[in-house]
């Protein structure tokens, strides 16, 4: 048996899972909590649900660590209507090990709990497509530049100024910045913080 733990706001929808997993055949589900809101996880302290459902709308990702915090043991996956990839990344860095749209995933819950529960990850199929994406994406970008263009653009994405990408690398800061130029005219984007973001996939 499987215990899980709800937390979604509309009672419609908290309802719908559970239907759909009380009536699964393969694997008995025990569903030991179903809550509005994760404020209310205080409540239920004894309870050690081996997973638990949340819905993300109306929360910062922050509420992963927190569900994290209170049952260290626990895996929580991601139901939600929210597909932003970077909401998805986030979620996944916080600590969620699954990551599932209502839109595409709802009917199959049952099998991504079972899933989940046995120690895989699952994520909704569009949004493998848009990572997937992004990585080849990322590649492209890498294609387009010289090995030590690659360098200094990830010295940036690190955090560093130019003069410390300089010291890092060996070499004069003036040189560092013809590579800069060189870089952002390769990948047509005029700053530094357009630059991460296409680093980060």
């Amino acid at each position: 048996m499987v215990s899980v733990g709800i937390i979604e706001p509309d009672e419609q929808m908290r309802a719908t899972i559970r239907t759909l997993l009380l009536n699964q055949r393969s694997q008995e589900f025990n569903i030991l909590f179903e809550l509005e809101r994760a404020n209310n996880l205080l409540h239920q302290k004894a309870l050690s649900p081996q997973l638990i459902l949340v819905e993300l709308k109306g929360y910062s990702t922050r509420v992963i660590k927190q569900i994290r915090i209170q049952f260290p043991k626990t895996n929580i996956i991601i139901l939600s209507e929210i597909a932003n990839i970077a909401t998805v990344l986030e979620a996944l860095r916080a600590g969620a090990v699954s990551y599932l749209l209502k839109s595409t995933c709802l009917n199959n819950i049952a099998s991504a709990l079972i899933a989940t529960h046995k120690g895989g990850s699952v994520i909704s199929p569009f949004i493998s497509r848009e990572m997937v994406e992004r990585i080849h994406d990322a590649k492209r970008r890498e294609d387009l530049l010289s090995a030590r263009e690659l360098q200094i653009a990830n010295g940036l994405a690190d955090g560093l100024s130019y003069k410390l990408v300089a010291d890092r690398y060996n070499l004069a800061v003036d040189t560092v910045r013809v590579y800069i130029k060189r870089i952002y005219r390769k990948l047509n984007i005029n700053s530094k913080g357009e630059l991460i973001a296409q680093l980060k996939y």
